[in-house]
């Protein structure tokens, strides 16, 4: 479905339109060329209308995008955000990686939209993507109190925490290639669908093929405005995510697990508790270090 959007009545419309003359009585089909087009998938369509429907009263709604390295999720996600924010998408509302993403939250408003770029998990370690889903499981509590939309673009839908593949998301895409490795195609996993998918899937190495996905679909190779700008930053960032791989896992994802075990310590009863020297041994950092901590975490 190719689609327009009418800045004067602020909705999307189909260029080609079926419309009834009241002087004749007869149906007319118009072309329309206002506005910017891009295509869409009609039931994908349907199903983002109703994201948009939701957001209205109160709910926040979060779907993943994923398939392999190069090909096209990223233009399947920025499609679907332009459409969802009826073209006001811009490169603030996109982040590569999750690590950014907490202080665009800060500045995005209620009831918008954000779009966090996983590509680069396609190189990471076990270590980074279990950091990884620990931001994204604290950045999807922000997004619930702002009541926003969330498009998650991943390598692989299985290498999400279930948490956030089969609780938290309302719907998968899965990007394929046909016969001869055309790009532009998708599968639509309902809520119910995708978390079979993760039970059988996980099993059988990765596999999409049961259960049946709901409907398949087509989208095509769209550029949002910001194009460039969107390539050179997540060019800038997989270099930065090859980099850390080389040193291992990066002093923040270091701190981010010394105060997870932190946090955990203090929970527990007072006489259970590891002491600050026995924590400085067992993480091999200063005691001092640990002291701020634990600071921080009360």
């Amino acid at each position: 479905m190719k689609l327009i959007y009418n800045k004067k009545e602020k909705k999307w419309q189909s260029v080609i339109r079926v419309t009834l003359n009241k002087q004749t009585g007869e149906h007319e089909i118009s072309k329309s060329n206002d506005g910017e087009g891009i295509y869409l998938d009609g039931k994908l369509v349907e199903k983002l209308e109703y994201i948009q429907k939701i957001i209205k009263k109160n709910w926040d709604a979060v779907f993943i995008i994923d398939g392999t390295e190069r090909i096209g999720k990223s233009t399947l996600a920025l499609t679907c955000a332009y459409f969802l924010t009826n073209t006001k998408l811009s490169i603030k509302n996109v982040c590569i990686g999750s690590k950014d993403a907490v202080e665009k939250l800060k500045n995005l408003p209620d009831k918008s939209l954000l779009l966090i770029d996983e590509g680069s998990l396609m190189f990471s370690s076990m270590d980074v993507m279990k950091a990884e889903n620990r931001r994204l499981n604290k950045i999807l509590n922000v997004i619930g109190q702002k009541n926003m939309m969330l498009i998650i673009v991943a390598p692989s839908f299985f290498d999400l925490s279930k948490y956030i593949s089969v609780h938290r998301s309302r719907f998968l895409l899965h990007c394929y290639t046909d016969n001869k490795l055309n790009r532009g195609r998708f599968a639509y996993f309902s809520t119910n669908r995708k978390r079979m998918l993760y039970e059988i899937g996980k099993k059988n190495f990765g596999s999409y093929r049961k259960p049946e996905s709901s409907f398949i679909g087509r989208y095509t190779d769209f550029k949002v405005p910001f194009y460039d700008e969107y390539l050179e930053t997540k060019k800038k960032t997989l270099m930065g995510v090859l980099q850390e791989e080389k040193v291992g896992v990066s002093q923040a994802d270091k701190r981010e697990q010394r105060r997870e075990i932190i946090k955990n310590n203090e929970e527990l009863p007072e006489k259970k508790r590891l002491t600050t020297k026995q924590l400085s041994e067992l993480l091999k950092v200063s005691v001092r270090t640990i002291q701020q901590d634990i600071r921080e975490f009360r």
